[in-house]
């Protein structure tokens, strides 16, 4: 499996404006003091990968939820439908450009997981292409039991000006039960409800021996997560890659945003080294943050998740192993199992 974030933020979206563009632009200019910068362009790349941070050379991004799984066939698995679904549906577009207009192949079938109905999760769906194209066919996938009444709201007046009646693909629902595992699109499929306004839903996925859980707006309670059997943590068991929901500190988390349906980075740690996970990429992102704040924050849970295993290591069971890599996600990140 390939994982590829083509929105990270979580909430509303959240793009640069001209004065952190400017900002950037000024570090960078600030880190070549004193530098002799090679004039080819291409080694002037390296050059900027090598020496500038994250924060000032490139940014997490400002799309809402949409991440892809690519697998062994030829069809489109998406997860969850924010403002991060047109990037990948431009992309796909250009892709069968041919002039003007696209060309888009007779017969592909594009798999949307929704995790919940919450904005964030469902605006890139008016401009989302392939729903209005014949040939095309869009399978909504969900634990809810009222996703095509969700979806069918995108598409009224006076919030869109396109009836959901004009769009052109064959366009169905299908509800998952936390009790029965499918086989969608080559990969096998489990859902498993989580603690969140309106309530949500993770998603794991298996294929060839490898596991990646999607888990975004998720409240993780303290005193349920301390229970032995926890439903989430035996849900992330063994991952690859666990996609989790860390908008908030743990201060946050734990005191002034106490029901708001979402967890902390350092649950994230948590439950990983838990659940053994192997790789874990804080996802859903605060809207108020910066690129500056999100390196921060990953250069803590880093030192968090290695200082604390080291320290604690002897303390910790058998059932316990910290993620060998802390991913901070941003858009146009790619992840390969």
């Amino acid at each position: 499996m390939k994982i590829k974030f083509w929105g990270t933020r979580g909430s509303l979206p959240t793009p640069l404006t001209a004065q952190q563009v400017r900002d950037k632009v000024v570090q960078a200019l600030a880190a070549t003091r004193g530098r002799t910068l090679p004039a080819d362009t291409t080694e002037l790349g390296a050059w900027v990968d090598e020496h500038l941070p994250f924060a000032v050379r490139a940014t997490c991004g400002g799309n809402t939820p949409c991440v892809q799984i690519s697998g062994n066939g030829p069809e489109y698995v998406l997860l969850d439908a924010g403002t991060g679904l047109r990037d990948f549906a431009h992309d796909y577009r250009e892709k069968h450009a041919h002039g003007s207009h696209p060309s888009f192949p007779v017969g592909a079938k594009f798999h949307i997981f929704l995790t919940h109905f919450h904005w964030d999760h469902l605006q890139g769906l008016p401009f989302f292409y392939p729903l209005y194209a014949s040939g095309q066919e869009v399978i909504f996938y969900g634990g809810h039991e009222k996703m095509e009444e969700a979806v069918r709201a995108q598409f009224t007046q006076p919030f869109f000006p396109v009836p959901y009646e004009y769009l052109k693909a064959k366009i169905s629902y299908r509800q998952l039960s936390p009790e029965t595992d499918e086989v969608i699109a080559g990969l096998r499929v489990r859902v498993c409800e989580q603690h969140h306004p309106g309530r949500s839903f993770a998603y794991r996925f298996e294929q060839d021996g490898k596991v990646f859980v999607y888990s975004t707006d998720s409240e993780h309670k303290h005193a349920e997560v301390a229970a032995p059997g926890y439903p989430l943590a035996l849900f992330y068991e063994d991952a690859d890659l666990l996609v989790f929901d860390a908008m908030y500190s743990l201060e946050e988390a734990t005191y002034s945003k106490v029901d708001w349906g979402h967890s902390s980075d350092v649950m994230g740690v948590e439950l990983a080294a838990r659940a053994r996970v192997k790789r874990l990429a804080l996802f859903h992102h605060d809207p108020h943050h910066s690129d500056a704040d999100f390196e921060k924050i990953l250069f803590n849970m880093r030192m968090y998740a290695g200082l604390y295993h080291q320290e604690m290591g002897r303390r910790l069971t058998g059932d316990h192993k910290f993620p060998s890599e802390v991913l901070m996600a941003y858009d146009g990140l790619e992840v390969e199992l």
